[in-house]
């Protein structure tokens, strides 16, 4: 579309300089046939000098023409070859740059404006894929270390066999931690390349849910928490593989941070937008600070959790949200336990 209008801007230019070079002719023949007319010049000395005349008429045309084809073409390719030199700095994978849009006109401005937008989404990418990059080799080298130590530490035949036995189980959890990690950022980056729109197609929601707590039975049980589900019956029209994301990840991290005996609960809200769900727990809460950025990949604001997940699953459960156009928001204060909010369009 956008290559359409450009074809269209070339050629209404090139019909404007057809049209000046027209009227240039008309006005020169309509001066000629004037002075023709008047005592000014002598009709036989025009009659006999025909030849030369005609001549000069052309020699003015082209001399005319040739400064209308000079000044068009530079209006033309200026922003052209401005535009090529800054795409040519991003193709070297520098996006520092950005076209001067002020000395372009209509549709060339538009397009200048555009690549613009382009640079900077390329920009802030570059600048999330370094950052992601540190992150992840950070977040990897802790289990690899910890895998590394543990196989030196059972080389040594002097181990008795229940040192042997710790330390295989202590590998075993480094290796699920890895293989947990490694899953995480497969999602992720999934989730973050998706450039088309998620599937939408009706689902029960409150099954999903129950679903979703049914997963964890294992642990909630063990930590004797007690549950409240509030979930009636509620079909919804949506991408369920994103939201099922959603909902494991909120309901997870619930159970991890609930201490024995505390409290969760899942309610689902339905409303003439769509839906609200609600998954609160009586663990540990969150401060101002912690809230701020608890949807950044990799953040964690107790280190001592690192012992149980690696900082993506609440950067799943946004980036999961963002795709299926719904919100997710925290309430949460330290000691008494969090509530988080996802509103379904």
């Amino acid at each position: 579309m956008r290559l359409k209008k450009i074809n269209r801007a070339f050629r209404r230019t090139a019909f404007l300089v057809f049209f000046v070079l027209c009227m240039l002719v008309v006005l020169f023949l309509f001066l000629v046939f004037l002075l023709m007319r008047t005592s000014i010049f002598d009709i036989q000395i025009i009659s006999d000098n025909t030849a030369l005349i005609v001549i000069c008429v052309i020699l003015f045309l082209l001399i005319v023409s040739q400064g209308v084809a000079v000044f068009w073409s530079r209006r033309i390719t200026k922003p052209v070859k401005s535009i090529s030199a800054v795409i040519e700095e991003v193709a070297k994978g520098n996006f520092d740059v950005q076209i001067d849009t002020l000395q372009f006109h209509d549709e060339i401005r538009e397009l200048g404006e555009n690549l613009n937008k382009m640079i900077l989404e390329l920009r802030s990418i570059e600048v999330m894929r370094a950052d992601f990059v540190s992150n992840v080799s950070h977040e990897f080298r802790a289990p690899l270390s910890a895998i590394q130590g543990y196989v030196t530490l059972l080389s040594n035949p002097a181990l008795s066999e229940s040192q042997r036995k710790e330390y295989f189980s202590m590998l075993a959890e480094s290796t699920r931690d890895l293989s947990g990690l490694v899953d995480s950022v497969l999602k992720l980056s999934r989730l973050e390349s998706q450039n088309i729109a998620p599937k939408s197609e009706p689902f029960r929601l409150d099954e999903q849910l129950r679903r979703a707590v049914l997963l964890f039975e294992s642990q909630w049980s063990q930590k004797e928490i007690e549950l409240e589900l509030d979930l009636p019956e509620y079909t919804y029209t949506g991408n369920a593989e994103l939201l099922y994301q959603v909902w494991t990840n909120l309901f997870g991290n619930a159970v991890k941070y609930t201490p024995p005996h505390g409290k969760i609960s899942v309610r689902l809200l339905p409303n003439e937008k769509g839906a609200t769900v609600e998954i609160a727990d009586t663990g540990i809460g969150m401060c101002e600070e912690v809230k701020a950025h608890i949807f950044e990949k990799f953040y964690q604001g107790d280190p001592s959790r690192r012992a149980v997940g690696n900082g993506l699953g609440l950067a799943l459960v946004k980036t999961a949200c963002q795709l299926t156009g719904s919100t997710v928001s925290v309430e949460s204060t330290v000691g008494a336990g969090s509530t988080f909010t996802v509103r379904l369009r």
